[in-house]
């Protein structure tokens, strides 16, 4: 089994999106996939046709002492989800509230899920401050950012993990300073920096309006077609380290 925890820079830079049409790309390839919303806006569910207004998620079941397990949907042949938990929303802004530490429970709870899942995909809040022990036990600790003047300051000031890898998501050909930024991460950041992107797609937006991914409902599009292309580095990489 390999584990990803993918979290934005910033918000707004299509982390969810992009893992959303990951997982059901990766899927596409045969690959039986989890993915979990570690992340208290509780989004991931809307791009798999899950209603916002449905309570069900692990944080959620922690909360009222329930099985985790039990909050999974299973959205088709080895595809499934599971959510934050809307009840978990209320309060404050992290996980201080729940019975158990979140990050070193997902790390203990991934040799059970390893019994059923070749792909463990984690949406980790923006940042990358939550999560250490789960993002360091990851196979592929993913910062995902978009090419502008914001991000560039910000991953500047970033300080990065040795696993840490960098996705550009959301990206615009057509923007001369977006062009000049990717070029000076290759340089800056060398290998660092995933050989693969996401461009701006509204195809994105459209389907996430249907409560789906663009993989899904759009699989001709620029989007999808970068979701592939990112699936099949991540299927290559994982044969180059078994």
């Amino acid at each position: 089994m390999k584990v990803i925890s993918s979290w934005g820079l910033r918000g707004g830079v299509g982390n969810t999106s992009m893992l959303a049409m990951l997982g059901d790309a990766l899927h596409a390839m045969g690959e039986p996939v989890l993915l979990i919303d570690l992340n208290r806006s509780d989004m991931l569910r809307l791009h798999f046709n899950i209603p916002f207004s449905d309570r069900h998620g692990w944080a959620a079941a922690s909360l009222a002492r329930l099985p985790w397990h039990e909050q999974a949907y299973f959205l088709e042949e080895g595809l499934w989800l599971l959510p934050y938990g809307r009840d978990a929303r209320q309060g404050g802004g992290t996980h201080k509230d729940l019975p158990e530490d979140p990050d070193a429970f997902w790390c203990s709870a991934l040799g059970r899920l390893a019994e059923r899942f070749s792909w463990v995909l984690f949406d980790l809040p923006s940042g990358g401050g939550e999560f250490p022990l789960l993002r360091k036990r990851s196979d592929l600790d993913l910062l995902v950012t978009t090419a502008d003047a914001g991000c560039h300051v910000l991953l500047a000031q970033t300080q990065f993990a040795p696993e840490t890898r960098m996705f550009v998501s959301t990206f615009d050909p057509s923007r001369p300073l977006s062009r000049d930024l990717l070029l000076d991460w290759r340089h800056r950041y060398g290998s660092r920096l995933l050989p693969v992107l996401m461009h701006r797609d509204e195809a994105v937006h459209e389907a996430l309006a249907k409560k789906t991914n663009a993989y899904a409902r759009f699989p001709d599009s620029a989007a999808a077609g970068d979701a592939r292309a990112l699936a099949t580095w991540c299927m290559a990489r994982r044969g180059a380290d078994a």
